[in-house]
């Protein structure tokens, strides 16, 4: 398993100063921008929209990951044409297949999410058409939500069915409810921890991307 990667949630961000936000992000080490984006179907919020992806867009060249909590979400990929990535809910409609080949047109690196309580079928169906499974740790929506500690175990189970698929190459993410306390646990078993409020909280993305990193077990900037 190659280095674990921090993605930030830049809705936790001030998005007043969207700018300056991303420009603290980029200095401080974050290797990804992820963005949510919610229908208020799906998941219950609206938040996170297209017009908000090309600002994160136009304002940085770190790669964006861009998270679909959305009803039939291929009719809604091609707006995030520009992303890096699109990671698409195995829930969210009946053409899982038709929105995976559609976020692929965009040009982006596709994955397949999965809400804790669904089974890891849900994304064998797929495996082969994509680069990523996010196995979510609280279910989407309800912000303040603790962290489930099942989805280690379901990340333990994800790499044994790759295993013995002779799956190799496709990430493993881990999203929802990641702080400095399970930090070391998460970046253990993925190769992409997301994490949004834990990065801007305290001492802000300055410290707290340093202190994820080295709870990933990489080094700092400055060692």
């Amino acid at each position: 398993m190659s280095e674990t990667l921090l993605s930030v949630g830049i809705l936790s961000a001030d998005l007043g100063r969207l700018a300056e936000e991303l420009a603290r992000l980029e200095d401080a080490g974050a290797d990804w921008i992820h963005l949510d984006v919610m229908d208020g179907c799906f998941a219950p919020p609206i938040l996170g929209d297209a017009a908000l992806f090309k600002a994160v867009r136009k304002y940085t060249e770190l790669p964006i990951d861009v998270h679909l909590m959305v009803k039939d979400p291929e009719r809604k990929v091609a707006q995030f044409e520009g992303a890096d990535w699109i990671t698409i809910h195995a829930e969210a409609g009946a053409h899982l297949h038709r929105a995976i080949a559609e976020a692929k047109r965009t040009g982006a690196r596709t994955g397949v999410a999965l809400n804790p309580g669904t089974h890891l079928s849900g994304a064998i169906g797929v495996i082969s058409e994509v680069d990523m499974v996010l196995l979510l740790a609280v279910d989407p929506g309800f912000a303040g939500t603790r962290f489930t500690p099942a989805v280690l175990g379901k990340a333990v189970k994800l790499r044994e069915k790759f295993a013995e698929l002779g799956i190799e190459g496709v990430k493993v993410g881990i999203d929802g409810g990641i702080n400095l306390d399970n930090a070391a646990r998460a970046g253990a078993l993925a190769d992409v921890v997301v994490s949004g409020s834990a990065v801007f909280k305290g001492d802000g993305p300055g410290k707290n991307i340093q202190a994820f990193k080295a709870a990933f077990g990489r080094k700092n900037k400055e060692e």
